[in-house]
């Protein structure tokens, strides 16, 4: 007989217990039939959801939302839980001496028959203690705890049964489960969803779920500092790192003048070819048959060769009128002073360390260049004001997309709120707040990331015209910080599935894809803001107004140079005429 056969509980041993009552037959007939042991030999049970047609409210054991640690002591009261006491002695009767543990609604009960007591706990560093967590969901779904989690935190803020952000997790699974040649199963609930990925891997993965409880950020996952939260504000900036080397000369020079460049080098070779073309004929008296042959063995590609890197060009190019003379001394001023900038450009973005401060305190605030992000400056000015910052901080202060208040009008449900917000063509909260969080390993500035402690409390604070722009209204200010909602594996430990959905997740956060699948939403609206440049930004890509005088120079020597071709034109013609009288 199997492991799986011995633990089998049928209905007809259920139907033959004398001391079954309803309450307690559907209470243990919900059950899970195939129990899973874990490390320690504990063998779990896990009671699905019910059934409202065999179970309803009154006669269905909800253990209370409360959390015990195994260590405090503290206990549930038999006399609250007799219908859970009763399924322990149940499981007790067919397995005898069995540690056994039934877990339910996300947490874990474990009964101890000598004294009666049972140990409820839910959540946290605790469930360790059993390898894994269960949730509700139908069937095996076990999930992995903080100790075992060591997969990538994706930043996601979003309520229950938001739907927002179904199209990104659907997306991201699809994706994982298309290019490990699976089949998926959409599962729904009210809190949460899941992919069923086991019908080709089922012993190896059965769920993948998103969860819903949010925890802290891990800085260090996203290479950024965390500066220590003052009484006031809390700042984050990134840490200062070199750049990589495979991106230096992509940034030498920004995009207007490597396009400036490759049209400079258009026009040269068109001017180049015209002028040595038109000089070939008009002027074969001034050239031997062996130079004439030269020139018409020679490429465009050639000239600019022994233009730009021999530096002494064969003496035909030059021509013997001004025209080529001009044209060519241009080009190498100009050439010149390009490659030098770009080489010391490379050497210092090589060499130099991109340096962003560490914010520790407000005055490390008020000294650092860095700028912040808010929603209406005007507005944040006079909302900060009230709260005791300095004007040098405010200063820094420049309008943003993201939302770092959270906001909640009182009275107001949730659909209330929605309807609120689109009325004022408002970009939801929920939206705004994963941008912000997806822009924080992004930009290079800082951003607020908490307001002052003494408005995290309950209190209301009437606030006249921040964010909205109304008087008259009050807000519960709520603590404003990045929290994380970390995606639950449910297969075995070192599952091949483990690394490949880490890379899957990796790449949406590393290509933008997730930002770009947002932006398809109604509610969330395209704006444009201007980013102000810090004073202290360390090294930068060189621009046109950097290289003016080099650009100004070609483009007066291809004009000088056009001049001085039509006039040796003209005066070969007078001269012509004139030997023809």
């Amino acid at each position: 007989m199997t492991c799986d056969e011995q633990m089998y509980i049928s209905a007809e041993e259920l139907d033959g217990s004398l001391d079954l009552s309803d309450v307690n037959f559907n209470m243990t007939r919900s059950l899970y039939t195939n129990p899973i042991w874990n490390s320690q030999n504990y063998l779990i049970f896990i009671i699905s959801e019910f059934d409202g047609s065999t179970c309803n409210y009154t006669s269905c054991i909800h253990p209370e939302k409360r959390r015990y640690t195994p260590d405090s002591g503290n206990t549930i009261s038999p006399n609250s839980y007799d219908t859970l006491i009763f399924s322990f002695k149940f499981i007790w009767r067919f397995f005898r001496g069995l540690k056994a543990i039934i877990c339910h609604r996300g947490g874990c009960s474990r009964y101890d028959p000598f004294t009666e007591k049972i140990i409820w706990y839910s959540g946290g560093k605790d469930e360790a203690y059993f390898d894994f967590s269960v949730t509700n969901m139908h069937g095996k779904h076990l999930k992995l705890t903080k100790k075992d989690y060591k997969g990538i935190v994706m930043e996601q803020l979003f309520f229950d049964n938001s739907m927002w952000m179904d199209s990104l997790r659907f997306d991201i699974v699809g994706q994982l489960a298309e290019s490990l040649n699976f089949t998926t199963t959409p599962v729904t609930s009210q809190n949460f969803f899941s992919h069923d990925l086991g019908q080709k891997h089922d012993l190896d993965l059965h769920y993948v779920e998103i969860g819903v409880v949010p925890e802290d950020v891990d800085y260090s996952k996203f290479d950024i500092s965390v500066g220590v939260e003052t009484a006031i504000v809390g700042i984050v900036t990134p840490h200062s790192k070199f750049m990589p080397q495979c991106l230096v000369p992509f940034e030498v020079f920004t995009l207007e003048v490597w396009t400036c460049i490759v049209l400079t080098c258009i026009v040269f070779v068109s001017m180049q070819y015209a002028f040595l073309n038109a000089q070939s004929r008009m002027f074969r008296g001034l050239y031997s048959v062996a130079e004439i042959s030269l020139y018409d063995s020679t490429s465009s590609i050639y000239t600019i060769y022994a233009y730009f890197i021999c530096g002494s060009p064969p003496y035909l190019l030059l021509g013997k009128l001004f025209t080529g003379k001009i044209l060519f001394s241009v080009f190498v001023f100009s050439a010149l002073i390009i490659s030098n900038v770009f080489l010391g450009g490379m050497t210092t973005l090589l060499t130099s360390t991109v340096q962003y401060p560490e914010i520790d305190t407000l005055q490390d605030l008020e000294d650092s260049h860095l700028s912040i992000q808010v929603t209406e400056k005007e507005s944040a000015v006079l909302y900060f004001s009230q709260l005791g910052l300095s004007e040098k901080v405010m200063a820094k202060f420049y309008t943003s997309f993201e939302h770092y208040v959270s906001l909640i009008v009182n009275n107001k449900t949730g659909a209330d709120l929605w309807d609120f917000y689109s009325e004022r063509n408002e970009v939801h909260p929920i939206i705004s707040k994963f941008s912000k969080s997806m822009l924080a390993i992004l930009e290079d500035d800082a951003f607020l990331i908490s307001l002052p402690h003494c408005l995290i409390s309950n209190n209301r604070v009437v606030l006249n015209v921040f964010p909205l722009g109304w008087t008259g209204f009050k807000y519960h200010l709520v603590k404003e910080r990045l929290n994380s909602f970390p995606y639950v594996f449910t297969f075995l430990r070192n599952s091949f599935i483990f690394n490949a959905f880490n890379r899957k997740t990796s790449q949406y956060l590393e290509t933008g894809h997730i930002i770009r699948l947002l932006k398809v939403l109604s509610l969330f609206r395209e704006l444009q803001f201007e980013h102000p440049l810090s004073e202290d930004e360390g090294p930068r890509s060189y621009s046109l107004n950097d290289l003016q005088l080099p650009f100004f120079s070609l483009a007066l020597g291809l004009f000088l140079s056009f001049l001085v071709f039509i006039a040796e034109m003209l005066i070969e013609d007078i001269e012509n005429a004139v030997v023809f009288r």
